[in-house]
């Protein structure tokens, strides 16, 4: 894993194989519109927890381009707000749960997650965007 890879990992939990496989698939493919490197399956990544009963990893590997890290904080903050699914984000070492709290909450956890790698990003991690539609 390189250090500008952005490890997410879905919370599949009370999802039958089938349903996990198409979620981690939907959020996959919204990932892979930023302007990243890729978005690859990274099994290698993958905490226990994050396989279902079949064991189908549901960790993802974004490989950082010249999309921001807020960016792709910010379109996940979206999907979690779509699906009703929390998922955690990994940057060298250090994670963030994003979930279905308030906007004021998840907007100051998420600033101060942002703000501790704007650093290695050239200033390009910046402040969330709340989700829409809530």
């Amino acid at each position: 894993m390189a250090d500008q890879d952005v490890i997410v990992v879905l919370d599949a939990s009370g999802m039958d194989d089938g349903q996990a496989i198409q979620l981690v698939t939907r959020l996959r493919a919204e990932l892979s519109t930023l302007d990243v490197d890729g978005v690859d399956e990274r099994p290698d990544a993958a905490p226990e927890n994050s396989k279902t009963g079949l064991g189908q990893v549901l960790t993802l590997g974004v490989r950082l381009g010249a999309a921001s890290l807020k960016a792709i904080v910010t379109k996940l903050r979206d999907w979690v707000s779509r699906n009703d699914r929390t998922v955690e984000v990994t940057i060298r070492g250090d994670t963030i749960k994003i979930t279905k709290a308030t906007d004021e909450q998840q907007e100051l956890l998420i600033d101060a997650w942002l703000a501790r790698h704007a650093r290695h990003h050239g200033g390009t991690a910046g402040r969330a965007t709340p989700a829409r539609g809530r």
